[in-house]
């Protein structure tokens, strides 16, 4: 990453979103996990998207355990909505 440039592409994220990642009590893995969901959301301009746990795993590094167990932090602290299928 030489140079990132808006030019080349961006996202758009609402401030709200972003503060509550800035939150005190977020870890990395969850802020990680976090990004990554924005990226996969609104990078594409959507407001939700159907992801797998192999695709947060590939992105993020983490193993499947880590994942699902980050996963379920944010969404039982209400930064994450989850949707069952």
């Amino acid at each position: 990453m030489a140079s990132p440039q808006t030019e080349n592409g961006y996202t758009r994220v609402a401030n709200e979103i972003l503060e509550h990642l800035i939150e005190p009590g977020i870890n990395g893995s969850e802020y990680r996990i976090g990004l990554f969901v924005i990226r996969k959301t609104y990078g594409f301009q959507k407001k939700k998207d159907k992801i797998s746990i192999s695709q947060f795993e590939k992105a993020t590094k983490m193993n499947h355990k880590q994942a699902v167990r980050t996963i379920n932090s944010l969404v039982s602290k209400r930064i994450l909505l989850k949707e069952e299928n």
